[in-house]
């Protein structure tokens, strides 16, 4: 990630992370022996996007900052 700019990085969290989740979805119905290892990529998949919702409350702060 860039770490320079919140939302590039938002951009790039959300854009690996959709690729993640059409991986994982094409994995469903989940067989047992496989739920937990998929819900757990679920579960990380849903902190990223937290993550990128954070990433765009701070761009949006710094825009507000820097608007005339």
């Amino acid at each position: 990630m860039t770490g320079e700019n919140p939302a590039i990085e938002a951009i790039e969290i959300v854009g690996e992370t959709t690729r993640e989740l059409v991986a994982a979805a094409e994995q469903l119905p989940a067989q047992p022996d496989r739920a937990e290892p998929l819900a757990r990529i679920f579960d990380r998949l849903s902190e990223d996007l937290a993550e990128a919702a954070s990433l765009i409350r701070q761009a949006a702060v710094r825009n507000e900052r820097f608007m005339p």
